[in-house]
């Protein structure tokens, strides 16, 4: 009743008079009189709405301004339109009337204009009482007449005017501001809607190969039968003494009854006909009859045989049917001349005179004697065969034997020949028709040589004998005389003999494949093709055979086949096709093809799609061979090939096991469009996994070249040719060279800016392989400005295809190795430079290691020149009393020479001599030069540029990446030894001269240091030994290792001065030779350096001893590498084998190929809904939101809701805590002191360490994974230029050399908080490590014995802006804050000038990060690895000190920055970096201690340093006059204030200082006060250093200046 007065009242608003419904036309009186008073206040409103209306009309009319009414009408009339066409076809399908949006929209629009014209809320009012009818169900009538006469109102008063109609849309986009568009300071998001970050797999695993078993596949030696003899004794008309026939008997020889003509003519048709059926199956052999044969016949014959066939295979088919049975001996019977005797013929003479290899078949009663007597004679013959040959080879007259032909055959010259009787029998094969017992059946309907027929005619005799079996009870009944007469070839296969042969080849091929071991398979179906029919024969005749109680015997042996279940699909095909026969031989009728095949693939797809993890192989993978010959099944069998080689490495060696390279190689020449997808994919899957099949493919590579060209073909399979291509040319000259004169070059220049990231990270790898080691290609890139297209991918927002990029660029430089033309030298000068300058900082681990390894061709091309920079930088380091190499910190070199860095530019095609002149430009900064003391400015040609390189590659060294740092400090040690060899061996070369002297020792020599560092670097200490050199070496050590040097200046062919002149001279000699001096661009003879670190850390560096570059070995003359000539690198890199595993494995585990905008460019792992992963992540979501829900009841319910009074868990810690955070969802805790984080875990009572040990003790010497295990040692860290000063003096001696520490932690991050949280660490230096802990253990562990830990990623957010306050705050205080430290340098040292400041949203995944100095606060996008802005502060010299942080799941627009002048700064991060500041609040004179943004609120919370917070309304600067109205609460807290908190949700500020914890509501006013000695047995404590509220949860974590950590809530958490 309630509802229909409204709706009644409602109606009467706009002059309609609503009927009530039935259910509610019976009211009361009371609520009749209700109504009757909204009525006539309704009809008073309409009124003045006509009024309001009429004033407006009038407005318009007279100014002809733009009016919000226009749009306001234009949007109801639409409306209305709408609403009655939907209504009219909603009601007819009997739907529910949805148009809530429409009346949603105008809502909003006009709450928007109401803003600025507050008559229109006349209008609002009118709206919203509609909006209400809508909301009662049954009232979808009432709001469409309520809407109509509100038009007629506002119509009435303001008519239509058309004129006006097409201003319509301009009006709109003035007067309304779309909802997207309006900042947003907080909106949460549910879990499963928001991303997860670092979840792709450059994060989750090593980068390395992809392991699995390569199985060969490939035929060794294929084979074939050359030659045949068919022996057959069968003396017709007399039968042998030992055998007694039943009658009627079997008679058929050759489906040839000899009685039916005379015994000579018989025994030629036999004979003939036995060779027609042969001739069926290898019918290019050579075939030899021989007819009841005497001693001497088989002999002639056989040897004959051999000597025609060579090393080929023979076969020997005897048929013994008329003599008698094989003797205990194993011998044979033939007959004399006369035919009055039987003569005995020993195998043992028959294998000597056929030799090997051979193949026997024996059809013949007790045939299995013969196999029995062959093997112990065979075993004997091995041994005297391997004796022979170990005796021939030590007489030297034997080089080799092949297993295969016989010995008899050779006649070599100069070679013993052995003896003929010593052949290897391994490659003999025997078949026999019965075991050694048995004698052949004699059933009439069969024929007598039934093992034959079975070998030679197996669809006749199978049909006979499925015809002749009365329980398979055929319908209707087939005559023998019918199946003679079956139509078709056998090599037809669209009749049904040839049908028939096709599903029996198929059938006994999975019979084999599925029970032979593959080896066996192998060697036997599918090295000859006569062998592989005889043994799919065979196990026909083993089953027909079987069933008349005779058992066939092989050698070698195969296991019992005759019960396979596919031989109930055979004779399920046999009877289907005999019942067509009457018809087609009655009646002439069509042939049915058989549906055999088609039911077989439906098979083979059901077994894809259980997707079991322990199903078998599927036993249909040959007949899917088989199908592949049929245009009709085609590609459905394609199809599910691709699906079956897409579950990983194991399935593509099956299939290629099986026999699938052939079949897929032949169908490249087909021409069907429809097949190019599915081939593609196939032949990518095999490549991935064999990449040896580039030598097949290379005919074949314009097929997926104009796949790759083609448009309108998909991007994934677009992307598979590329692989393609890319499999072919990789370190393959003929590929490489097919493939440039195709226009594969300008089809990959023309796609690279296509929207699929796979795609184009193949396109570029593609191009990179392609002119690797090929200078012809990297020339005909050049022509086209191939490396400058590269450079636009060098910003790529994909790492893949950055690191792709890089890798492209740096193949592109080592190319070329003859240095002699300049414009090479000025192209790959450009390149590296350019390089460096773009992604030297890259936030990707993957791009700076690819990096590191381009770089190094500069190392390798130019040495000279990075030699003599080395050497300048060396000796200007000794005079400044620290070496470069001694100091360990090449950063050092950027005081002096940061302005060289900055301001070296470069043009595209820059001449030769622009670059020249460029080098000498910039020679020095600050007053010196980069070579001041070794002889003046302006030296080394192109100084900058080779500056510069080498401070980048020094600044990779020291990487907080372990694996980047390492690499590149092989390249780093690669440089200081090529420059140290000669100048160490000169040293120990006086040494030794001057040993009786060594106390006075005076060579002119460079300075001590370089003695001290290569004594550690020589040492067993690793090349970080040098970074903490104590004094130089005893004599004596020195002398014993004075062997090192001079090996190596030997090694490089430069050792004869120094052994036989004077030492000075050599030395002279040799720094002149790589003197600042030199004008050419190549590089001195030096050897490669030892191994250095890259020993000690595992790296899979090349052979360096025996390298080879472009070099001058002197001033006066150059010699270059041969045309041709590789170079070998100094370092490998795993990403090239890396990217390809990603075709190699399973489908389920590469990202999704969902096409469109808004995927390509997206790293998504296609949804498994059934995965335990997701299922254990939905368990976690449920989680987060019971734990959101029960903080949500505990701040309604509460009813202290400020009794932070009780201490619930507290724990010492080492050092003081810096930082202390709770986990939002995890029963842990973060606390941070020094340069490490610990995370303590309530649950399972456990600690797990983040720092330098988390990654592995100092002294280990194994690497450190970074992507793989966290076990290990951080090699990066053990270098000889570790990161950052600060080592132990002294140390480093002659065991492992320290690690170089973390910085000071400043900041920590969760992210992915909601699900499995990673952890993120920001430190002083500026360097951000991100950590992933492993499982936790139930046992409670310390912090001396850390669990292990992965680090994931970690990168120089903050780059060189921040080092110099950095290094300047390390020396002044010495590190950290201990016990008794001052209360202001505390106060400080949380929050100090010079500490990074994070602040981490999920939602978008951005990193804002800021402080360090740095007059600006920069983002981060941690999804794609890139820096999105540095967004001024836009104060001379404000610094950020505070970031408002993010609650989990939060979505945000702006950024919020407290700052050390008292300012709070509120950006918009949608803008560009100039506009994005959009407010600035002045409440505090001190520095920001605290700023955070409430929860879906606008409101601010800040405090100082000096204790005064405030809290501020961020919406009243649209309004208000003043700052001072904006303020909501302000009040001080008290002076000395060391730390602030506050709650995001829960009306709560925290406050710490030197007495107290203060807890405040909002309005100031003093809720609890928490003595620092209250909670605790004991003195009184220090004051807080570090203040954290729960994201939700009513807990605050407090850290101690007494190295305590403790928990305060009203409710245990345990």
């Amino acid at each position: 009743m309630a509802s229909a007065v409204r709706a009644k009242s409602a109606s009467a608003a706009v002059g309609v008079a609503v009927e009530e419904s039935s259910g509610g036309g019976s009211g009361s009186d009371s609520n009749g009189s209700v109504a009757e008073q909204q009525v006539s206040s309704s009809q008073e409103s309409v009124e003045s709405l006509s009024s309001l209306i009429r004033k407006r009309h009038e407005s318009y009319l007279s100014g002809r301004s733009d009016d919000p009414m226009l749009v306001i009408m234009e949007h109801l009339e639409q409306m209305e339109r709408w609403q009655t066409d939907s209504l009219e076809e909603q009601m007819a399908a009997s739907q529910e009337l949805t148009q809530e949006p429409s009346l949603q929209t105008l809502r909003d629009m006009v709450r928007v204009m109401e803003q600025d014209d507050h008559s229109l809320r006349l209008i609002m009012k009118h709206v919203e009482q509609i909006y209400e009818i809508l909301g009662f169900d049954g009232y979808e009538q009432g709001s469409l007449k309520c809407l109509r006469e509100l038009i007629k109102t506002i119509r009435k008063e303001w008519p239509r005017d058309d004129t006006l109609h097409l201003l319509m849309k301009d009006i709109k986009s003035i007067h309304t501001l779309p909802r997207q568009e309006n900042i947003c300071f907080g909106e949460l998001l549910r879990d499963d809607r928001c991303p997860l970050s670092l979840q792709t797999k450059r994060h989750k695993e090593r980068i390395q190969a992809m392991l699995y078993e390569r199985q060969p596949w490939r035929i060794r030696e294929r084979m074939k039968t050359a030659s045949v003899a068919l022996v057959l004794c069968l003396n017709i008309g007399v039968d042998p003494p030992d055998v007694v026939k039943i009658q009627p008997c079997s008679r058929l020889e050759c489906w040839i009854d000899p009685s039916s003509v005379s015994p000579p003519k018989a025994m030629e048709l036999i004979g003939s006909n036995l060779q027609m059926q042969y001739e069926r199956w290898q019918p290019r052999a050579r075939y030899k009859k021989c007819h009841d044969p005497t001693v001497e016949d088989v002999k002639k014959l056989c040897t004959s045989l051999r000597r025609n066939a060579k090393g080929e295979r023979i076969l020997f088919h005897y048929n013994g049917h008329g003599v008698p049975k094989p003797t205990a001996n194993g011998e044979i019977w033939v007959f004399n001349k006369t035919f009055t005797q039987y003569i005995p013929l020993s195998i043992f003479e028959l294998i000597t005179w056929m030799s090997a290899p051979s193949i026997y078949v024996y059809d013949c009663s007790n045939a299995g004697i013969i196999i029995n007597s062959f093997q112990p004679y065979a075993e004997q013959h091995e041994h005297e065969l391997e004796k022979a040959l170990a005796a021939a080879q030590q007489r030297g007259g034997v080089q080799q034997l092949s297993g295969g032909a016989g010995v008899a055959a050779n006649a070599a010259g100069n070679q013993v020949q052995l003896p003929n009787q010593l052949v290897s029998y391994k490659n003999c094969i025997h078949l026999a028709a019965c075991a050694a017992n048995e004698i052949l059946p004699m059933n009439a309907q069969l024929p007598a040589d039934l093992f034959t027929s079975c070998l030679t005619t197996p669809i006749n005799i199978a049909l006979k004998w499925y015809a002749m079996q009365e329980k398979l009870g055929m319908v209707p009944r087939i005559q023998s005389e019918l199946i003679d007469k079956i139509p078709g070839k056998v090599n037809d296969r669209r009749t049904m003999m040839g049908e028939l042969n096709w599903i029996f080849t198929a059938i006994t091929d999975t019979i084999a494949w599925n029970t032979l071991p593959r080896e066996l398979f192998q060697r036997l179906f599918r090295q000859d093709l006569l062998v592989a029919s005889l043994f799919r024969n065979f196990l026909l005749a083993e089953r027909i055979l079987r069933s008349h109680d005779c058992t066939p015997v092989s050698l070698p042996a195969l296991p019992p086949c005759y019960r396979h279940p596919m031989w109930k699909a055979w004779d399920l095909v046999v009877d289907l096709a005999l019942q067509q026969l009457p018809e087609i031989l009655d009646h002439n009728a069509p042939y049915r093809q058989l549906p055999f095949f088609e039911h077989q693939l439906t098979a083979f797809q059901v077994w894809l799609d259980s997707e079991s993890e322990s199903r078998t192989p599927p036993e249909q993978l040959p007949i899917v061979l088989q199908v592949l010959l049929s245009q009709v099944h085609r590609l459905r069998a394609l199809e599910l090939l691709a699906r079956f080689l897409d579950l990983g490495p194991w399935a593509v060696n099956l299939a290629l096991g099986v026999g699938i390279f052939p079949y897929v190689l032949k169908l490249l020449q087909s021409s069907t469009r429809e097949l190019r997808p599915v081939l593609v994919f196939i032949w990518a899957k095999i490549l991935a996994v064999d990449p040896s099949c580039q030598v097949d493919l290379v005919k074949e590579y314009k097929y997926f070249l104009s796949v790759l060209q083609d448009t309108s073909v998909s991007k994934e399979h677009r992307t598979l040719s590329a692989f393609v291509l890319s499999s072919i040319v990789h370190n393959f000259l003929l590929g490489q060279t097919s493939a440039l004169q195709g226009p594969l070059l300008s089809i990959c220049l023309e796609q690279l800016n296509d929207g699929s990231w796979l795609l184009r990270q193949w396109l570029v790898i593609c191009l990179g392989m392609l002119w690797q080691n090929f200078e012809k290609a990297r020339w005909s890139g050049a022509r086209d400005l191939a490396h400058e297209k590269l450079y636009v991918l060098l910003r790529d927002s994909i790492p893949e295809v950055r690191a792709a990029a890089v890798f492209a660029l740096g193949t592109f430089i080592s190319s070329v190795t003859d240095r002699s033309e300049e414009q090479a030298n000025n192209i790959d000068r450009i390149i590296a430079i350019t390089m460096l300058e773009t992604v030297g900082e890259d936030m990707s681990p993957l791009v700076r290691m690819e990096l590191a390894a381009a770089l190094q061709w500069m190392v390798l091309l130019f040495e000279s020149q990075f030699v003599a920079v080395y050497l300048a930088e060396h000796m200007r380091g000794h005079a400044s009393t620290a070496s470069f190499v001694m100091c360990g910190d090449p950063r050092d070199l950027t005081s002096s020479t940061h302005s060289l860095e900055r301001h070296v530019t470069m043009r595209r095609g820059a001449s030769s001599s622009s670059i020249s002149n460029m080098g000498g430009a910039s020679t020095s900064s600050g007053g010196r030069g980069a070579a001041g003391t070794a002889g003046g400015t302006n030296s080394i040609p192109f100084q900058s540029i080779f500056t510069k390189l080498w401070l980048g590659i020094c600044n990779l060294a020291q990487d907080p990446f372990p694996r980047v740092a390492a690499i590149a400090q092989e390249i780093v040690d690669h440089v200081r030894n090529t420059a140290l060899c000669p100048i160490m061996a000169a040293k120990e070369a006086t040494m030794a001269t001057a040993s009786e002297k060594c106390s006075s020792l005076s060579v002119s020599l460079p300075p001590s240091p370089n003695t001290r560092v290569n004594y550690l670097g020589g040492g067993g200490g690793g090349p970080g030994g040098a970074g903490a050199a104590g004094e130089s070496p005893p004599v004596g050590a020195a002398a014993s290792g004075a062997s090192h040097w001079a090996q190596k200046l030997r090694l490089s062919g430069s050792g004869g001065g120094v052994a036989g002149g004077d030492p000075q001279t050599f030395l002279q000699r040799k720094l002149r030779t790589s003197s600042i001096n030199d004008e050419t661009d190549s590089a001195p003879s030096y050897s490669r350096g030892a191994a250095g670190a890259g020993a000690g850390l595992g790296l899979p560096s090349g052979p360096r001893e025996s390298t080879h570059s472009a070099r001058s070995s002197g001033s006066e003359s150059n010699q270059y590498l041969e045309p041709g000539h590789s170079l070998t690198p100094i370092v490998l890199t795993e990403f090239i084998p890396w990217a390809i595993s990603y075709f190699t494995r399973p489908g389920k585990e590469r990202y999704s190929s969902a096409e469109g905008a808004a995927e390509e460019g997206r790293q998504r792992f296609p949804v498994d809904r059934n995965s335990t992963e997701l299922r254990r992540r939905r368990s976690r979501f449920m989680r987060n939101d019971f734990v959101r829900r029960l903080a949500r009841r505990q701040h309604q319910e509460q009813s202290d809701r400020f009794g932070y009074d009780v201490c619930v868990w507290n724990r010492k810690t080492q050092f003081t805590p810096s930082i202390v955070k709770l986990l939002p969802y995890e029963p842990q805790i973060a606390v941070a002191y020094r340069e490490k984080v610990l995370v303590y875990d309530f649950q399972y009572n456990s600690v797990r360490t983040y720092g330098a040990e988390a990654l592995g003790g100092a002294n280990t010497t194994g690497s450190s994974s970074g992507y793989g295990s966290g076990s290990g040692s951080s090699s990066s860290l053990n270098g000889s230029t570790p990161r950052k000063s600060g080592l132990p003096p002294g140390g480093g001696g002659g065991g492992g050399s320290p690690a170089a520490p973390f910085a000071r932690v400043s900041s920590i991050e969760f992210i992915n908080a909601q699900d499995m949280a990673l952890n993120l660490v920001a430190h002083e230096d500026g360097v951000v490590r991100v950590w992933q802990s492993s499982p936790p253990v139930s046992s409670a562990t310390t912090e001396d014995s850390p669990s292990k830990a992965r680090l994931v990623t970690a990168w120089t957010a903050l780059g060189q802006a921040n080092q110099h306050g950095y290094r300047q705050r390390s020396i002044a205080t010495g590190g950290s804050i201990g016990k008794g430290a001052d209360a202001s340098a505390l106060a400080m040292s949380g929050y100090g000038s010079g500490s990074i400041v994070t602040a981490w949203q999920q939602c978008s995944q951005h990193l804002v990060i800021g402080g360090g100095g740095c007059r600006f606060i920069r983002i981060w996008d941690l999804e794609r690895e890139l820096k999105l802005s540095d967004i001024p502060l836009g104060r001379g010299e404000s610094c950020a000190r505070v970031l408002a942080p993010y609650q989990p799941n939060m979505r945000s627009d702006v950024i919020l920055a407290g700052c050390d002048d008292g300012s709070v700064l509120l950006f918009d991060k949608r803008c560009s970096p100039q506009d994005a500041r959009i407010s600035l609040y002045r409440r505090h004179s001190a520095p920001i201690l605290h700023a955070c943004l409430r929860s879906n609120e606008t409101v601010l919370v800040s405090g100082c340093t000096e204790g005064r917070i405030s809290v501020m309304d961020l919406r009243a600067s649209h309004f208000a006059s003043g700052v001072g109205e904006q303020v909501m609460h302000e009040w001080d807290a008290g002076g000395d204030v060391t730390a602030i908190a506050s709650h995001q949700i829960a009306d709560t500020v925290a406050c710490g200082n030197a007495s107290k914890i203060g807890i405040y509501s909002l309005d100031g006013r003093v809720q609890k006060v928490l003595r620092t000695n209250e909670g605790f047995i004991g003195p009184k404590i220090g004051h807080p250093t570090w203040l954290s509220f729960h994201a939700y949860k009513v807990q605050l974590a407090v850290g101690f200046v007494d190295n305590t950590v403790a928990i305060y809530s009203p409710t245990p958490v345990l």
